[in-house]
């Protein structure tokens, strides 16, 4: 699968998760869903991993298995930020400002990793920005 493909795939989950969230908010505090949640995460991630056979066991002096754990620990923060923010907020104006990573981590791929920008890119880049402002607010 293309990775157009499996951005489309993430968006539409994205968006189901967002609202299942939501609901199981409603009955059960934060911290019992979250651990089902990001439970259910873990065993469908390894799950996906081994049958498209892209499961590996990394020396654990690898540069890569550090880099790993740092995007374990941004990722434990996103999660535990996102669950506070969503039992108590409305989904309407905590989605966008959480969808702010997507123009955050396009400006951290142009200027940390490189990445080529375009007048095209830079101006899609902001309207994001105004976009989750508007919709936030």
């Amino acid at each position: 699968m293309n990775y157009v493909l499996w951005a489309l795939l993430a968006m539409g989950c994205y968006s189901f998760a967002f609202l299942f969230m939501k609901i199981a908010l409603q009955d059960l505090p934060t911290f019992t869903v979250m651990p089902i949640a990001v439970g259910t995460l873990a065993v469908g991630a390894t799950t996906v991993a081994a049958l498209f056979g892209e499961w590996s066991i990394p020396s654990a002096a690898s540069r890569s298995v550090g880099f790993a754990f740092a995007a374990g620990i941004c990722l434990a923060g996103a999660v535990v930020g996102y669950f506070r923010a969503l039992s108590t907020g409305p989904v309407s104006t905590v989605v966008p400002i959480f969808g702010m990573f997507l123009v955050g981590g396009a400006l951290l791929g142009v200027v940390i990793l490189g990445e080529g920008v375009t007048a095209r890119k830079a101006l899609g880049i902001a309207f994001g920005a105004v976009a989750v402002v508007l919709i936030a607010t």
